[in-house]
Formats: structure tokens, C-alpha cells, sequence
């Protein structure tokens, strides 16, 4: 077991990283992928994790339209999707850290906007290119240092007892 962990691991390593195609057919090139959703990733706010939940799956099915060398207007179109879920989701933390005061707002919706940006340029690149060694990296870099860090940095604060930031009526 421990040995097929180690090569399902290795396999996705070097795809994750390749650019060349492989000459395999799609369905071997379509493996266990670390974008699925698990409960570590929680951040302990439902409407949070399933909104993460619904960007991984988006994640995966990205990664698997990569894997799978499928035509670049799936692909786009799939990252087209990514980014109408992410402005949702951007929408829902913002409006969360500002009910509750959350100090590092600012730093936070900084890292929403350059995720946004990145996104961008990728949809720019991929209509002349492919970006999907960019998209790839972009996506794992955003599930482990975003949501593994600065949403359950937010969420912590929020649920360690946080109040609703209340007008100053006089």
C-alpha cells in the first residue's frame, strides 16, 4: 500500500510538471490528485468549506482537462468558470472579515485580487499558448498557501470569539 502511495505520488509529481505530452491516452493520464476536498482543509465555517469544496472540484476538473490534453477552449472555458466562482467566494470572506473586524482585511483581499490578476493572464495566455504548467501551478499554490493559511488564519479569528463590528450611532 505504502509503495503504491509513493508511485501514485511520484506520477503526479511529473505530471503536474510536464509539458511535453506524454503520448499516453487521456484516461492514464487522469490520476488521484491531491485537489480533492479533505476534511484538514476545513476552516470550520460551513458556507466557507463548501465554497472551497466547489473551487477544488473546479480545481480538479481544470487539472484533469490538462492531464487529459484536452482541446485549450475546455480548458479556458473551465478557468472562465474558476474565476466567476472565486468573485463569489471573494465576495462572501470580504464581507465575512469586515462583519467581524478582522485587522489583516486589506493583506487578505490584496491576495484575492492577485489571484484574480493571475487568472487573467493565464485566460490571456492560454487563447495563443498553453498555460497549463501556469494553471497548474496557480491552483496549488493557491489550495496550499491560501486556503490552508490566510482563510484559516481569518476563520480562526473569527470563531476565537470575534464580534460583530457595530455602528457608531450617537
Amino acid at each position: 500500500m505504502k509503495n503504491e502511495q509513493q508511485a501514485l505520488k511520484v506520477a503526479n509529481d511529473a505530471l503536474i510538471f510536464e509539458s511535453e505530452p506524454t503520448g499516453l491516452p487521456p484516461e492514464k493520464k487522469t490520476v488521484t490528485h491531491p485537489m480533492e476536498w479533505k476534511n484538514e482543509y476545513s476552516v470550520g465555517i460551513k458556507t466557507i468549506d463548501d465554497q472551497h469544496k466547489m473551487l477544488l472540484h473546479c480545481f480538479a476538473n481544470i487539472q484533469n482537462s490538462i492531464f487529459a490534453e484536452q482541446a485549450w477552449s475546455t480548458i479556458h472555458y473551465s478557468i472562465i468558470e474558476l474565476k466567476e466562482l472565486a468573485l463569489i467566494h471573494f465576495a462572501v470572506e470580504d464581507a465575512l472579515m469586515e462583519l467581524f473586524g478582522y485587522p489583516k482585511i486589506a493583506a487578505h483581499q490584496r491576495t484575492h485580487q492577485n489571484f484574480l490578476y493571475k487568472l487573467d493572464d493565464i485566460l490571456n495566455i492560454s487563447t495563443r499558448k498553453s498555460a497549463n504548467k501556469e494553471m497548474l501551478k496557480l491552483l496549488e499554490e493557491w489550495q496550499k498557501k491560501h486556503i490552508l493559511g490566510d482563510d484559516r488564519d481569518y476563520a480562526d479569528f473569527i470563531l476565537s470569539g470575534a464580534t460583530v463590528v457595530r455602528s457608531n450611532n450617537n
